[in-house]
């Protein structure tokens, strides 16, 4: 894709509240999932990434879709556009605005839908759990997800440190 997610991204993040960088940040995709929209028209991608342009251990959690036309109401979540090579161009937003993404989110949530790998097309990623207490309510998104081996309500999800180690902590809490 060009530019890539990365790219895009990097330049969107910056503008976040959330940010905590004290410049330009050099991302690295670290882990996340996706979720399947049944009717094969949304791509929801949950992304961690570190930034290498900061030497703390801040992870950034930036839940994105992909649509083939503009979403409409939704310009201010939009991180851009990019060209894929087999799809052609592709809208990508901040996922938080997508109503296809809330309602993914909600039925993962419900148990109706199921995490896949981030990078393995039709596998399923066993290394995020729902919490038994989220079961059915509604979730929000952590920004900035920290290691954790606390029971908190929510989705654990995994990424990997500098060393190519797994970690996990709570990406989506209930609300």
């Amino acid at each position: 894709m060009k530019p890539s997610k990365n790219e895009l991204v990097e330049d969107w993040l910056v503008r976040q509240d959330f940010f905590t960088g004290k410049k330009k940040p050099q991302l690295k995709h670290v882990g996340g999932f996706r979720l399947e929209d049944p009717a094969g028209e949304v791509g929801i991608e949950f992304r961690l990434y570190a930034d290498n342009a900061d030497l703390s251990d801040v992870i950034y959690h930036v839940p994105l879709t992909y649509r083939d036309a503009p979403l409409s109401g939704a310009q201010k979540y939009l991180l851009g556009t990019s060209e894929h090579g087999i799809l052609g161009k592709r809208y990508i937003y901040d996922a938080e605005g997508d109503p296809v993404f809330t309602a993914r989110l909600q039925a993962f949530a419900e148990g109706k839908a199921v995490a896949q790998h981030h990078t393995e097309s039709f596998a399923d990623e066993p290394r995020v759990i729902l919490t038994k207490d989220a079961v059915g309510k509604k979730l929000q998104i952590i920004r900035r997800p920290v290691r954790s081996a606390g029971t908190r309500s929510g989705v654990v999800g995994y990424w990997e440190n500098a060393l190519g180690q797994d970690l996990t902590g709570l990406v989506l809490r209930t609300a």
